[in-house]
């Protein structure tokens, strides 16, 4: 084997041989409790507070402006009670970097959690919980590549996240995509540039839009392809690439992942004093792609705990977007589709699809064409600059895994 691959498995190895995986399953049934009883109390504060209530209700207007109008009381609260217990998680894991004070949705959450503190502490840690984060934090020492903290986010994801929190699972499940397609896809796209257009993905004015982003694979995979020149590295982070996120555990998730990625790309990434110097990315936003095209320019503004969240969204809508790449939703997010094509919510992009696929087409059977994996292509076409020298390009994974 190559060095490089023998490194890789090495460092695979020590991520399997340090700590006891089935520690973290086991825990996870304990921290659905401790979530159950978090959701308990901020119910009682908002309930019985007034000034809680009014913080609240400001709160899940912003989530229902950023995200969907379809996003309820039950699941703000929800979101909040996974902010609580999951923060802790990747300062343990990140230690150095401190999330909660660098990303625009974790500063509002923490914001929300303040407000509804008041004197007493929301957050509080019992032992359970901290004798988690301490495991977390032992299973991260050592291992100062980011491929080997990818392994420990995603084996989290799976022996963790899908028991401490088995409702937002249900809802929304995420599905990886194996790293071998995402990289097949990367270099494809590079590769028809090149080819199509005499360009590359690290030009300027590429830009590049993950709607469905989980993770944030795709992102990192392409920070770490070396398909984008150094010199292209800072401008391409801050300006040209960009992903959407419904999930705030994945978005949590995606975000840092992508921000150690490209702290791992950059070179001389530390201080000067041994501390790494990570720049947060700008380019992530949390909310529901799809309900993206039923908002004009403008519409979603919320001026206090999500503006920097909305600014991110009207930036996003204003970029010439030239290369849309993911895995786009399948039968995962389906219940959560009928419910808001039920209350009219996508009509737009419904309507889109009627006009074009469905009269077009000429099969009998229009129904599936309304499904999200459709719709992901209905709505990634539209979004792709149309102005200019276009160099429009649009791959998704293809395969139903």
């Amino acid at each position: 084997m190559q060095f490089e691959q023998l490194q890789d498995v090495v460092f695979a190895r020590m991520v399997e041989k340090v700590g006891d995986r089935r520690y973290w399953e086991q825990w996870a049934r304990d921290v659905a409790k401790i979530a159950e009883r978090q959701i308990e109390r901020i119910n009682y504060l908002i309930d019985e507070k007034k000034d809680q209530r009014v913080a609240f209700n400001k709160f899940l207007s912003g989530l229902q402006k950023n995200i969907n109008p379809s996003i309820n009381e039950e699941q703000a609260i929800e979101m909040l009670a996974q902010h609580i217990i999951t923060q802790p998680i990747f300062d343990a894991l990140f230690e150095g970097y401190s999330f909660v004070k660098s990303n625009a949705v974790s500063m509002a959450m923490q914001g929300m959690i303040e407000s509804l503190e008041e004197g007493s502490n929301l957050a509080e840690q019992d032992e359970t919980l901290q004798k988690f984060y301490d495991s977390v934090r032992t299973r991260a020492q050592g291992i100062d590549n980011s491929e080997g903290k990818q392994r420990i986010i995603i084996e989290l994801y799976d022996k963790f996240f899908k028991t401490a929190f088995p409702k937002m699972v249900e809802k929304l499940g995420i599905v990886y995509t194996p790293v071998e397609v995402v990289d097949f896809i990367i270099h494809s796209v590079n590769d028809i540039l090149k080819k199509e257009f005499d360009r590359s993905i690290s030009d300027e004015n590429i830009h590049i839009l993950d709607p469905f982003t989980g993770t944030g694979t795709f992102m990192v995979r392409l920070l770490q392809s070396g398909l984008i020149d150094v010199k292209d590295l800072e401008r391409k982070y801050k300006d040209e690439l960009h992903a959407n996120e419904i999930v705030l555990l994945a978005y949590y998730i995606a975000a840092i992942n992508i921000e150690n990625a490209y702290h791992d790309a950059t070179p001389n990434p530390d201080d000067g004093v041994g501390k790494a110097n990570y720049t947060s990315f700008d380019g992530i936003v949390l909310t529901d792609t799809f309900q993206l095209s039923e908002t004009s320019e403008g519409e979603i503004q919320f001026e206090e705990l999500l503006k920097k969240n909305s600014d991110r969204v009207e930036k996003q809508k204003k970029a010439p977007l030239r290369i849309i790449i993911g895995n786009p939703p399948y039968s995962i997010g389906q219940n959560q589709q009928m419910i808001m094509h039920k209350i009219k919510i996508i009509s737009k992009l419904d309507q889109r699809i009627a006009d074009t696929y469905a009269k077009l087409t000429k099969a009998t059977n229009k129904n599936s064409l309304y499904d999200s994996y459709i719709k992901a292509f209905s709505w990634s076409t539209d979004s792709l600059d149309k102005t200019g020298h276009n160099i429009a390009l649009f791959l998704m994974e293809l395969v139903r895994w």
